[in-house]
């Protein structure tokens, strides 16, 4: 789908039939905000298993994508599908973090909400033009120079 090296995979993700420019940015609001999402939970949280929860969505975006590439599904199915994955998503972390509120254990929602807010933040510096190294770098050297005190070993 790509034509060019400096095209994005989502810019040239193919869109149904009578999708509306509306649509059209809110579902790619929402992709790129999650994957900024899923590289600071694989960053940040205190519980290991984050990084498993985010494989739906990235893993099944690669398939979904060769379904749609063989004329298995349509590029609406994708889009239904990949946004129910992330959605999923999403709706972990809530459980989550009610669970983490109900048992009191305020520290471990805590964590989750903190990446999500620097997620949030890094994605708009990205679409603000800053350079994507700029954004990272320094959020992987705090977490390399912290080291794991933020994985939770009695979750496992």
């Amino acid at each position: 789908l790509r034509h060019n090296s400096f095209e994005s995979t989502t810019a040239t993700m193919p869109y149904w039939e009578g999708c509306n420019s509306t649509t059209e940015y809110v579902f790619k609001y929402v992709y790129a905000l999650s994957q900024f999402a899923a590289t600071m939970v694989c960053l940040h949280v205190s519980n290991p298993a984050w990084p498993l929860v985010v494989l739906l969505p990235i893993q099944g975006a690669s398939f979904l994508m060769t379904l749609v590439r063989k004329g298995i599904i349509s590029a609406y199915s994708y889009h239904l599908l990949y946004m129910a994955s992330i959605l999923l998503v999403f709706a972990v972390g809530i459980r989550y973090i009610i669970s983490c509120i109900w048992y009191e254990e305020y520290s471990l929602s805590a964590d989750l909400l903190v990446s999500f807010g620097i997620a949030f933040v890094a994605y708009q510096l990205r679409r603000f033009g800053c350079d994507k190294f700029t954004i990272w770098i320094p959020i992987v050297a705090c977490r390399l120079a912290r080291g794991d005190p933020y994985i939770n070993w009695d979750v496992w």
